[in-house]
C-alpha cells in the first residue's frame, strides 16, 4: 500500500508539471520555440538560438508533437526534487517518493514551474541546471557513479541552452570557490572544505563541458566552430533602451565609421521617448536591420557598446543599477505566452507542416490563459519564499542544519545572480527571475523539514 501510494504521488507529480501542456492541448509553444526547432534544419546557427537546446528538442520529436521533450523536462524536475530530499533529508524509499510527489506538486500549485516544464524553451535548464550543480558540489555521500553523471548532463544541457546560463553557473562555482577557500582557514570547516573541493571540479567540469557542446555542435551541423552569436546585439538593445547608445551617438555623429549615424532619430519612438529593447530588436522597421541586421550590424554595435563604456562608466553603472533592482521585482508568471507566435508558426509550416493544425488548434491560440488568477498565488508566494530564503538560512546554521543552511544561501544567491545577469546584459522581464523563484519555494521546504526533523531528534534524545 505505501509503494502504490508513492508510485500515485509520483504520477500525479508529472501530471502537474505537465498540466499547462495538457489543457492546451499542445506544449506551450514562445516567440523563440519556432528559432531552436529550427536548428536541425537549417545551415548556419540561430542568434540567440543555441544549437544544443534544438538538438534536445528536434531528437526527442518522434513524431508525437514534441511531448517527450517535455515529459523529459518534468521527469528531470521530479529527479532533481528526489535527489535534494535524499541528500538534504536523508528520505529512502516510500517517505521519499510521498516527499518528492507531495513537494513537486506543491511547486507546480503555488508557483510556475508548471509553465517552464510543458513549455519548449529552455528557461527550465536554467533553474535545473543551478539546482543539479548544488547537488554535484554538497550532494550525499555514496551517490552512484550513474547519478553523478545525470546531475552533469543536466548542468551540461543548462550551460549548452543559454549563455545566461552559463555567466549564472560560473558565478555560482565562484562563489562556491570563494566558500571553500574560506573555510580553509577555520578549523572545524575542513573537512567539509576539502570534501568538497573535489566535488566543486566535477561541477566545473560539466559546465565546462556545457560551455564546448555548443561550439561542437555548431561545427558538426554548420561547419562553423562558434558560440551561439547575436549576444553583443542584444545587449546593445538596452543601451539603446536606456539613452546610452542615444547620447554616444549625439556625441559621436557624424562619423563615418558608425553608419547608425544615419538613423540616430529612430531610436526614439514616433511619440519621443526612447525605443526600448524589444522594439529594437525585433521591429522590422527598426535601425538595427537598415545598418546589416543580426549578421552584419554585429561588430559595430559592439564596438559602440565598448566605446561608451569607456566614455560614460557612471551612466552605465547607473542603468545597470536600476535594471537589477527593476529585474528583482519582476515575478509574475506568463510573460511573453501570447497567442500570437509568428515566427514559430513559420518554422512549422516550412519544416513541420503536420504539426501546424494541432498548434492552431492549441487553446494558446485562443488568447485563454489564466495568469492574471493564478498570479494573485505565485507572486506573493514567490516574494514570500524569496524573503525568506536568508532567515532560513541563519536559521539552519545556528540549529546545526549546515545542509540546508548551505541550499537556502545558495539559492538565494543564485536568484540575485540571475537578476543581475539578466537585468543588466539583457532586459528586465518578468520570465527571467520566475523560470528561477521555484527553487526559493524548494529551498523554503527543504529547510523547513530539516529543522523540523532536527527538532524532532532532539526531543526524542531529551526523551
Amino acid at each position: 500500500m505505501r509503494f502504490l501510494a508513492g508510485a500515485v504521488s509520483l504520477l500525479l507529480a508529472l501530471l502537474a508539471l505537465l498540466a499547462p501542456a495538457l489543457w492546451n492541448g499542445y506544449p506551450i509553444s514562445f516567440h523563440d520555440t519556432g528559432g531552436f526547432i529550427a536548428r536541425l534544419f537549417e545551415n548556419e546557427p540561430g542568434f540567440g538560438r543555441a544549437t544544443p537546446y534544438g538538438l534536445f528538442l528536434d531528437g526527442l520529436y518522434w513524431h508525437l508533437s514534441f511531448w517527450p521533450a517535455i515529459v523529459v523536462q518534468s521527469l528531470i524536475v521530479i529527479g532533481l526534487v528526489a535527489e535534494t530530499g535524499r541528500s538534504l533529508l536523508a528520505l529512502r524509499g516510500n517517505r521519499l517518493a510521498l516527499l518528492t510527489g507531495a513537494g513537486t506538486l506543491l511547486l507546480a500549485a503555488i508557483t510556475g514551474i508548471s509553465w517552464y516544464t510543458s513549455q519548449l524553451l529552455p528557461d527550465l535548464a536554467a533553474a535545473t541546471a543551478v539546482l543539479a550543480l548544488f547537488l554535484l558540489i554538497e550532494g550525499r555521500e555514496g551517490r552512484s557513479l550513474v547519478v553523478t553523471i545525470l546531475l552533469g548532463l543536466v548542468v551540461i544541457l543548462g550551460a549548452a541552452s543559454h549563455t545566461g546560463t552559463v555567466a549564472l553557473l560560473l558565478g555560482l562555482v565562484l562563489y562556491k570557490a570563494l566558500l571553500i577557500a574560506g573555510a580553509r582557514l577555520h578549523a572545524p570547516l575542513r573537512h567539509w572544505s576539502r570534501r568538497t573541493t573535489w566535488r566543486l571540479g566535477a561541477g566545473g567540469l560539466a559546465l565546462a563541458l556545457g560551455v564546448l557542446t555548443v561550439p561542437l555542435s555548431n561545427q558538426a551541423l554548420y561547419g562553423q566552430f562558434r558560440f551561439t552569436p547575436g549576444g553583443d546585439i542584444f545587449l546593445f538593445g538596452r543601451l539603446v533602451q536606456d539613452g546610452i547608445a542615444s547620447r554616444f551617438l549625439a556625441d559621436r555623429c557624424p562619423d563615418p565609421a558608425f553608419k547608425l549615424c544615419d538613423y540616430q532619430a529612430e531610436l526614439y519612438e514616433p511619440d519621443g521617448s526612447q525605443r526600448n529593447n524589444d522594439s529594437f530588436l525585433w521591429w522590422g522597421g527598426s535601425p538595427l536591420y537598415k545598418i546589416g541586421g543580426w549578421e552584419g550590424a554585429g561588430p559595430e554595435l559592439a564596438q559602440i557598446t565598448r566605446e561608451s563604456l569607456v566614455a560614460y562608466p557612471g551612466l552605465h553603472l547607473a542603468a545597470a543599477w536600476r535594471a537589477f533592482v527593476e529585474q528583482l521585482g519582476l515575478i509574475a508568471t506568463g510573460d511573453g505566452l501570447n497567442e500570437t507566435h509568428w515566427h514559430t508558426q513559420w518554422i512549422l509550416e516550412q519544416y513541420l507542416p503536420q504539426e501546424v493544425p494541432d498548434f492552431l488548434a492549441a487553446r494558446q491560440r485562443q488568447k485563454d490563459f489564466p495568469f492574471e488568477a493564478l498570479n494573485l498565488v505565485h507572486i506573493p508566494v514567490g516574494f514570500a519564499a524569496f524573503a525568506a530564503l536568508p532567515f532560513l538560512a541563519f536559521v539552519s546554521f545556528r540549529r546545526g542544519r549546515a545542509g540546508a543552511g548551505r541550499f537556502t544561501a545558495f539559492v538565494f544567491v543564485a536568484l540575485i545572480g540571475n537578476a543581475f545577469i539578466c537585468g543588466v546584459l539583457s532586459n528586465p522581464h518578468d520570465r527571467y527571475e520566475n523560470r528561477l523563484i521555484w527553487l526559493a519555494l524548494l529551498g523554503c521546504i527543504v529547510a523547513c523539514l530539516s529543522l523540523w526533523r532536527g527538532r524532532k531528534l532532539t526531543n526524542n534524545q531529551l526523551d
